[in-house]
């Protein structure tokens, strides 16, 4: 029996990181996270959540738009500290680029930089996210392109409600990986530790 359970276990460590290496097959920005079979826990992503993890890759992340210094005073960052499932430092491991009739699709792999924020509540630590023309972040992989390899940012992940078999699919975005952004994460997250919510 206990050898049954030794190979049980072996085999999930093995489909988990088949899975890991394979990356996430997901669409229009959004990631769909492997094992995950509690679909009843899942919000659908509508009205304030389709803001907060709206899949969208911060101009100011790659130098363009606007000042991050005031972090602090973003509301929004506070609430998508408080209200994901992983907060973390992430970067961008590969970027694929697939055309089909002209039309370019963005495939980028996020890697989880330890330590996260706080415990995440699931134990996936890569994801592929797929940037077609109709996401809001198609303009920005246009424009950096292969040049996204490498970049690092803090990223904010959360699980919807899937479509279909799917049991969930994760939305997210990300922010500028500074100190500001950093330490308001922090100090949002510790508030929401003291406060309870």
């Amino acid at each position: 029996m206990a050898q049954l359970s030794t190979r049980t276990a072996r085999r999930a460590r093995a489909v988990a990181f088949g899975v890991a290496l394979g990356g996430l097959v997901s669409g229009c920005g959004a990631a769909s996270v492997q094992g995950d079979t509690n679909t009843s826990a899942h919000p659908a992503w509508l009205g304030h959540d389709q803001v907060l993890f709206d899949d969208v890759v911060d101009a100011a992340a790659l130098g363009l738009g606007a000042d991050v210094s005031n972090a602090q005073k973003d509301p929004l960052l506070k609430e998508r500290a408080r209200g994901s499932e992983l907060v973390s430092r992430v970067r961008v491991s590969t970027v694929t680029v697939e055309s089909l009739a002209e039309v370019r699709t963005y495939r980028l792999v996020l890697q989880v930089v330890p330590p996260p924020f706080v415990t995440p509540a699931f134990e996936q630590t890569a994801f592929e996210l797929v940037i077609g023309p109709t996401a809001p972040s198609y303009g920005v992989a246009q424009a950096f392109d292969m040049r996204l390899r490498g970049a690092s940012f803090i990223g904010f992940l959360r699980r919807f409600a899937g479509e279909g078999d799917e049991p969930s699919r994760l939305h997210w975005h990300l922010s500028p990986d500074t100190a500001e952004v950093a330490a308001a994460v922090t100090d949002a997250l510790a508030l929401a530790e003291l406060s309870g919510s």
